[in-house]
């Protein structure tokens, strides 16, 4: 609504930064993109955010025979906000987001399972972000 408008404005303003290593990179600047600047618009930035992802899957479903059947996979995004101009910290911290998928006997259902998993991780993780973001923001942080 339009309380949310000086919050939004500062969100697009912000450029995204170190999201450029492999697909998992990929994928939370996608989800970053679409959270914190769904239009698209040309705004000059003021911040940045810099993010850096790692993950880890762990076996979850185990049968007697050893085999595993379930993962869970974790996703960790350690970010910092900056101010464009000052290079002043504004936000940092880490968050992490866990996304389980089945394993079977087929390479290829196990590979789009996978991917699935680290989709909705990546979703949840840029969703996470902009919501702290947005917080941070509209606690009346200093709005340029």
């Amino acid at each position: 609504g339009p309380d949310d408008e000086p919050v939004r404005a500062e969100l697009t303003a912000i450029e995204l930064r170190g999201l450029d290593d492999g697909r998992l990179d990929y994928l939370v600047r996608n989800a970053l993109l679409d959270e914190l600047n769904p239009q698209s618009l040309p705004v000059p930035a003021r911040y940045v955010l810099d993010v850096r992802v790692r993950s880890r899957a762990r076996a979850l479903g185990i049968q007697l025979d050893s085999t595993i059947t379930r993962y869970n996979l974790t996703v960790y995004a350690t970010f910092q906000l900056r101010q464009k101009d000052t290079k002043d910290i504004l936000l940092g911290t880490t968050v992490e987001r866990i996304s389980s998928y089945n394993v079977s006997r087929e390479p290829y259902a196990d590979l789009i399972a996978s991917h699935t998993a680290e989709r909705r991780a990546a979703d949840l993780v840029g969703t996470d972000i902009s919501m702290l973001l947005a917080t941070y923001f509209a606690r009346g942080a200093p709005v340029t």
